[in-house]
């Protein structure tokens, strides 16, 4: 899929943005251990004392972290160029939390080489795969990207123990228009590419964590996304690339939403009246239930909608409907980066959605 803001407001990017951060609870965001204990170990095991070398004898440093690189993940006969992943392994043998990362618009596996790479380093196996990120690819018939995704994760599931993965805790992660399919196979789960390596169904899945997911489709540039246009003609699209109609379904599903602070305004777009039966909210919600929770939570009071209030609205909805979930802020950081102060929050997300602090 391909998805892809000012005084008071956090910024998002190509997909959605920043909001005040912290658990639910209010809490501030879990510190980041440096590594995770393998479940395999003993609590109170105590590392063998090093013995001292000269430089001469000293051993070439181990990598902390193995890769795994350009692994086909779907059928070979469904397509020219099978779809690939990589995968990065805790060097250190263990039954380590699996998490399974999509990347954003136009973006490919390469853009999620530091973010994976750190989060094994946390004591992680990350499956890293290329998908089919072209969201007006998708109507409501069309739903290949997000098979192609979950055939990703069934793929990811089969193979976790071969990398010293634990397939019993499957986190699924999405940047941007990465968050789509994340959420999707999160609370739709839905049936991966036919002939799938990795079987026909996904299984569960423990946790999804978001990085700014345009859940309500609302490009300013009709150039670049017509989606008043597509949603008019097809309102099933709607259901299509976005998780509102799934929520219901996984109310015990862990959620850590993440949003960055970048200020700005690229992404705001005028309200205008959401009440209006023929206002571009209107197309998108026909319900006006997500028009409710945007009023309950102030987002009108500016005249305008942004991607920070959009993070808001799924992290209320999810929190109203009982879902363990938390929205955290990553300081010095935009929808397309991650500054120095904005790591240990991006990089707490995966201990806190494994229950692993």
């Amino acid at each position: 899929m391909n998805a892809a803001g000012a005084t008071g407001r956090l910024l998002v990017g190509l997909a959605v943005v920043a909001l005040v951060g912290g658990c639910a609870s209010g809490t501030s965001p879990t510190q980041v251990p440096a590594t995770l204990a393998p479940a395999s170990l003993p609590p109170n095991a105590v590392a063998a004392p090093t013995p001292t070398v000269t430089a001469s004898q000293a051993p070439a440093p181990t990598p902390s972290v193995v890769t795994t690189g350009d692994l086909a993940y779907e059928a070979a006969d469904t397509k020219p160029a099978p779809a690939l992943l990589d995968v990065y392994a805790p060097a250190k043998p263990g039954r380590w939390p699996v998490v399974v990362m999509f990347h954003g618009f136009q973006g490919s596996k390469s853009d999620q080489v530091a973010y994976a790479r750190r989060v094994a380093e946390l004591g992680f196996v990350v499956f890293a795969p290329t998908w089919n990120s072209s969201m007006p690819t998708i109507r409501g018939d069309n739903q290949a990207p997000i098979a192609q995704a979950a055939c990703a994760v069934a793929f990811a599931r089969t193979h976790a123990a071969e990398y010293g993965g634990d397939p019993s805790t499957m986190i699924v992660f999405g940047h941007s228009a990465g968050a789509h399919p994340a959420s999707l196979i999160a609370f739709a789960r839905p049936e991966p590419t036919k002939g799938c390596p990795g079987g026909a169904t996904l299984g569960p899945v423990n946790a999804l964590v978001t990085w700014e997911g345009n859940w309500l489709l609302s490009a300013t540039e009709p150039s670049v996304m017509d989606w008043d246009g597509l949603l008019a003609a097809e309102p099933g699209i709607m259901n299509a690339v976005t998780p509102w109609a799934y929520l219901p379904r996984h109310k015990e599903l862990r959620v850590v939403v993440l949003v960055s602070d970048h200020p700005g305004s690229f992404f705001e777009r005028a309200a205008g009246d959401p009440w209006a039966a023929d206002s571009w909210l209107a197309v998108r919600d026909p319900s006006g239930d997500l028009r409710r929770q945007l009023e309950a939570n102030g987002a009108f009071a500016d005249g305008k909608l942004d991607f920070v209030d959009v993070q808001q609205l799924l992290f209320s909805v999810l929190r109203a409907q009982g879902n363990p979930v938390s929205l955290d802020v990553m300081p010095d950081s935009a929808h397309d980066h991650l500054g120095a102060a904005g790591w240990p929050v991006f990089l707490a997300a995966f201990p806190k959605a494994a229950q692993r602090h």
